[in-house]
């Protein structure tokens, strides 16, 4: 960009929505992952961006975000699942202790739906001008909101980590469609590093996303 456009747009503001698909990931294959679905869902949120030179620029995000994953027919069901009552009593009447090693099946339907708001901190790389591709990396840091199975109403929240950390990418085009303004379409993705599990079955359940998204720049 032009030395001029360069001092007009050290800091641009704006505002982003898009649709995600969301799922849950385990570095090994094991019967707690087996046969997740993507869930899908609309995300926005505002965008922060603060030009260091014609090449790269620092950029932060306040998003709200939609992850999880669903899965139907039949599965195992946890000690985490069942109450102590429940476990006691199958106990009591012959059936081995319910544990995450020795898990019941059923055939049920169910969707963790994981809302989460979302903070990434990315390095962005940027070339050309009025049409400006650019691809950005960098962590980012999620606070649980809500966490809900919404085939069987149930509210799972205290089941789940209550903070998600892990990385983002993203690619992305621009438009100059006026002196102060941005129009641009990106993908961002993210990959989880942590459980996101409260009490987690011995295998690293994590989440990851995917969303394409299009919104608008201004400068300041």
């Amino acid at each position: 960009e032009s030395g001029t456009e360069t001092t007009k747009t050290e800091i641009k503001i704006g505002g982003k929505v898009g649709y995600s698909l969301g799922s849950l990931t385990s570095n090994t294959e094991n019967i707690f992952t087996d046969n997740y679905e993507s869930i899908s869902g609309i995300d926005f949120g505002l965008t922060f961006e603060f030009k260091l030179t014609a090449l790269i620029s620092m950029q932060t995000e306040l998003n709200y975000t939609h992850r999880g994953g669903e899965r139907n027919g039949l599965q195992p069901v946890t000690a985490n699942d069942l109450s102590n009552s429940l476990n006691s009593f199958y106990s009591f009447i012959g059936i081995p202790l319910i544990t995450n090693a020795n898990p019941l099946y059923a055939t049920f339907d169910s969707e963790s739906d994981l809302q989460y708001l979302e903070v990434p901190a990315l390095i962005k790389f940027g070339w050309g001008e009025n049409l400006r591709f650019s691809a950005a990396i960098g962590p980012y840091v999620g606070i649980l909101l809500n966490a809900e199975d919404s085939e069987l109403g149930l509210d799972l929240k205290d089941g789940f980590q209550s903070s998600d950390f892990g990385l983002a990418l993203g690619l992305g085009y621009k438009f100059q469609v006026g002196d102060n303004i941005k129009l641009f379409v990106e993908y961002d993705g993210q990959t989880g590093f942590t459980d996101v599990f409260e009490e987690n079955s011995g295998e690293a359940i994590r989440n990851a996303r995917g969303s394409i998204n299009i919104g608008a720049l201004f400068n300041l």
